[in-house]
């Protein structure tokens, strides 16, 4: 009976503790996990840009089911970009998503010794990277007929603003995703009439960046489009930097039947002002001729 008795004392003791222990694991479950603003975004891609330059995998705060692509391919840790890009070029942006923990680099680097021009994703989970996507641009295959090759010299005499917008020029989110939806569109319907862009665009010089997007805004370029492209696909808008008022938007270019151009990527930077583009830079990577309709990311 003694023992009996005494055993209880000891649960009734140990009951507050337990109970307590409890609340705290039951409020740590229930918090939110620590998310990653702009300033954690900025040093995870920069660490991640650091370590890809010293070839490390092992430097950047990566995830445990982190998964990378180089131009729809599944790259491992330690192979392709890995081993060959060195360093920054003379263009360098950054474009950072709070809400959607994703950051984007957008530029040139050194890769072989020469300025290549890229566009890098990052997915943020935990505050680590449990996704980066990279698209190197690089020229169409021969015979690819009408195909616009990468012009790092073209990115480095009209690179993209760097900086936040002025507070009275930032558009909405919704509103960035919308006119860059549209304008991938307007390209599949061939008609860009209606698309809303700066005024002046017609006074700015061109062509930008590898593709003739000055025109495109100024809606006289839609055209080129007409029996050649027949679809935007696969489009997403990954990144979103609000302050910055740029959108990333990605798609593929899908030609019509029987066309000779081939299949292109696209990860395209719409800088928006009031409402209006302002200005789009693209990186672009030519699938191969034959190939699925694909960026390497559709099913994941």
């Amino acid at each position: 009976m003694f023992d009996r008795w005494a055993g209880l004392t000891k649960a009734l003791v140990l009951l507050p503790l337990l109970l307590s222990l409890g609340s705290v694991a039951a409020a740590d479950a229930a918090k939110p996990a620590e998310g990653c603003d702009r300033a954690c975004l900025r040093e995870l891609l920069d660490g991640y840009m650091a370590a890809v330059f010293k070839h490390d995998p092992g430097a950047a705060s990566l995830s445990a089911h982190h998964v990378a692509t180089d131009n729809t391919t599944e790259v491992r840790n330690g192979e392709g970009f890995w081993k060959n890009v060195t360093g920054y070029g003379e263009v360098q942006n950054r474009y950072l998503d709070a809400k959607n923990e994703s950051a984007a680099f957008y530029g040139l680097v050194k890769q072989d010794g020469k300025d290549q021009m890229i566009s890098v994703r990052i997915k943020v989970e935990g505050r680590r990277i449990s996704q980066a996507e990279w698209l190197v641009a690089g020229p169409p295959d021969g015979g690819s007929s009408g195909a616009v090759a990468p012009e790092p010299e073209a990115l480095i005499k009209h690179p993209p603003p760097t900086g936040v917008s002025p507070a009275g020029e930032r558009s909405s989110r919704f509103m960035l995703i919308s006119i860059a939806n549209d304008y991938f569109q307007s390209v599949q319907d061939h008609d860009g009439s209606w698309i809303p862009s700066d005024p002046a665009c017609a006074q700015k010089n061109g062509p930008i960046a590898s593709a003739p997007r000055h025109a495109d805004i100024c809606h006289d370029n839609f055209g080129i489009f007409r029996g050649v492209t027949k679809d935007l696909a696969l489009r997403r808008f990954p990144v979103v930097d609000e302050e910055a008022g740029v959108v990333l938007g990605v798609a593929v270019f899908q030609r019509y039947a029987g066309v000779p151009r081939q299949d292109n990527l696209v990860h395209e930077y719409f800088l928006v002002r009031k409402d209006l583009i302002e200005d789009i830079w693209t990186s672009m990577y030519y699938l191969p001729k034959g190939s699925p309709v694909t960026s390497g990311w559709e099913n994941r």
